[in-house]
Parts: structure tokens; C-alpha cells; sequence
């Protein structure tokens, strides 16, 4: 898992999260959030940590080099490196599905980060800065389990059915009772929101946010 490997090869240089952050370029709450498992690196930093840590690019997607194939059981099936994952730029908030006209494109995304099940995600941009408490960011990229469940405190790709002048968007989900639940921003600039259960359609999990450069 990146997390893990940045966290390691950090210790390894003997470096704190603040004193990587200036190397890279970044704040010491986004090293923080990588180890967590909450953010990813831009992909443009990505040879940027390897040279760092002096080790392959492919030992950041999880993949050891050991100077031979290694022995693979019958029973097991070729998995690529990365899988294409669809981007959904807005999504109509009371549709009962990812609608299609909201698809953007494909981008490539390691395999370790989806567990190898690409089928399970997809890509949201965001637009707007609701979350920016929860360093999201408009023009940020967030990657969403796919499911219509979720545990109190997760951020999610939620929507309101009937509510046709917004679109679904990422706030923090809480439980009230049977019949409310309340959507969270991350912003004082907005209100939180008690919403009908019914009328709730969750989309999916946050797992990692990112962000790329032109």
C-alpha cells in the first residue's frame, strides 16, 4: 500500500513528516494524509519520492523488483499494473445511477489503490469548496468506492432525490434517526443539512483525494 511505503522509506531517511513535506513541496498535513491512506501524492511527485528515497517508481505502486519473475500458482490470473477508472465530472443528484452524460474520461489508476477491482471506483472532480476544511479542493480529484451505504463520519458522493438545482457533491454523513440524516460540509460558509433518509442517494466512499499539474 503507498501509505505504508511512504511512511517506511521516510523513517528509512531518517526524515520527519515535516522536514519531507519541504523537500517535496508540500505541507506536513498532506504527508500526514498520505501515511493515512486519505490523500495521494500528485502523480508529478511520484519520481520526485523515488529519487528521494532511492528506490524504483514501481516500488510506489506496490510493485517489488526482484530480478526475476516470481512464481506465480496456476490458479492465479495476470492483474495489470494500473486500471482505467471513468471520471464523472457532475453528478445529476437525485439519479438513481452514475449518469452517463456526466462522464468525462479515463485516467489511469494503480492497481494497489483499487485492490485490483477497478470495477468498485470511480473518479469525481470537484467543484466548489465546501470541504476545503477537510483539504479538498476545487479542481481536486477524488476517488469513490462505489456503494449505497455508509458508516457515520465518511465522507461520501451524496445527492438529494428531487432536488433538481444541485448536484451531488462529498460532505460528511451522519445518521440522526430512522428517518433524517444530515449532510456535513467543511466550510463555515455553509449549512449543514437534515435530509429525509429517503431522499438520501449515496454514491460512494471517499478513499483518497488528488490533485494533478499541468
Amino acid at each position: 500500500m503507498l501509505a505504508a511505503i511512504i511512511r517506511s522509506e521516510r523513517l528509512k531517511k531518517g526524515l520527519t513528516q515535516e522536514e519531507l513535506s519541504k523537500i517535496v513541496g508540500v505541507t506536513q498535513q498532506a504527508v500526514a494524509k498520505w501515511e493515512a491512506g486519505r490523500a495521494m501524492p500528485d502523480t508529478a511527485l511520484i519520481p520526485t519520492l523515488a529519487a528521494l528515497f532511492d528506490i524504483p517508481l514501481s516500488r510506489l505502486f506496490g510493485i517489488e523488483e526482484t530480478g526475476k519473475l516470481p512464481a506465480i500458482p496456476l490458479n492465479a490470473d495476470d492483474r495489470p499494473a494500473f486500471y482505467r477508472v471513468p471520471v464523472i465530472g457532475r453528478i445529476p443528484a437525485g439519479s438513481p445511477a452514475l449518469a452517463l452524460e456526466s462522464f468525462e474520461s479515463y485516467e489511469d489508476i494503480p492497481g494497489s489503490w483499487l485492490n485490483s477491482r477497478p470495477k468498485e471506483f470511480f473518479i469525481l472532480s470537484i467543484t466548489g469548496d465546501s470541504m476545503e476544511g477537510a483539504r479538498i479542493f476545487d479542481g481536486d480529484k477524488a476517488l469513490i468506492r462505489k456503494q449505497n451505504c455508509f458508516d457515520n463520519g465518511q465522507i461520501c458522493a451524496v445527492g438529494i432525490t428531487g432536488d433538481e438545482e444541485e448536484y451531488a457533491t462529498l460532505k460528511y454523513v451522519y445518521e440522526l434517526d430512522e428517518q433524517f440524516v444530515e449532510l456535513v460540509p467543511d466550510n463555515p460558509k455553509y449549512r449543514r443539512k437534515k435530509v429525509a433518509r429517503a431522499k438520501v442517494r449515496i454514491y460512494g466512499v471517499l478513499t483518497m483525494t488528488y490533485r494533478q499539474h499541468n
